[in-house]
């Protein structure tokens, strides 16, 4: 009886409930408040960019060229660069200042800019027209970030079609704009809601992208790139890698 005693006080202490560990309520909420912080502490990626063969093609990150480009934009930011040095192809410089946001008109100066022009992009000198060097345009680059999905991930949904980013050049501002005006005023929607084609427009000899519907997306066909939005809009708000900016050297000064 002792024995059975003893075996049985073990077997209840075996299987007795332990105190449970003091851990965060929800771990999934921690995280996401992480994730939205965590693109400040990375350099936006340089493989993921759309680029222009002058006029002719568009050529995607994956190294294919066309002469058409049929995505779906799931979200776009405006941003304005302004570099204090001539551009230079095989040693490109970093912005000196930089700003990136959703409204035009209230983008102010990221923080992490290394030589701030200016409080704000509305006032800033090199952000009026006829401040370029050649006295035609701005000093500073105005342009719109687009995150698109090739239309191809319809064809397979069970596979991540990749997010490519493409900077519209401040010459093809308008056309891009007023796409978007025309998708929420007429067709009630927003480039999220279609198949976007991109062109470029034959009648110039540099790079002007230009933009149509092809047609609206089905309900579940927006499904496809609905839940990608958020990635989007991160990777649209990494700030540019400006670790080697240098300030230009001053002008040497003539001798007497």
């Amino acid at each position: 009886h002792q024995y059975a005693k003893r075996v049985i006080g073990e077997n209840l202490m075996a299987t007795a409930p332990r105190g449970k560990a003091q851990l965060p309520v929800n771990f999934q909420e921690q995280l996401a408040r992480e994730a939205s912080e965590i693109a400040k502490r990375i350099s936006a990626p340089t493989g993921d960019r759309i680029r222009f063969n002058s006029n002719r093609s568009l050529i995607t990150p994956d190294g294919s060229e066309g002469e058409m480009l049929e995505v779906v934009v799931v979200d776009f930011v405006s941003a304005n660069l302004f570099y204090d040095g001539p551009f230079d192809r095989d040693s490109p410089q970093p912005p000196s200042c930089f700003a990136m946001g959703n409204e035009p008109s209230m983008l102010v100066p990221s923080k992490n800019s290394p030589a701030t022009q200016s409080t704000s992009c509305a006032a800033c000198p090199n952000n009026q027209f006829g401040s370029a060097p050649n006295g035609k345009g701005k000093a500073c680059k105005n342009t719109r970030l687009i995150a698109v999905i090739p239309v191809t991930a319809l064809d397979d949904p069970s596979i991540e079609a990749p997010i490519w980013i493409m900077s519209v050049p401040p010459t093809s501002l308008k056309a891009f704009d007023s796409y978007v005006h025309t998708l929420s005023a007429k067709h009630k929607t927003i480039p999220l809601g279609v198949v976007t084609e991109i062109t470029l427009d034959q009648s110039v000899t540099f790079a002007a992208p230009r933009f149509n519907v092809v047609r609206p997306l089905t309900g579940d066909e927006i499904g496809v790139f609905m839940p990608r939005r958020e990635e989007a809009a991160q990777r649209l708000a990494t700030e540019p890698d400006v670790s080697q900016y240098t300030p230009p050297k001053p002008a040497a000064r003539g001798r007497r």
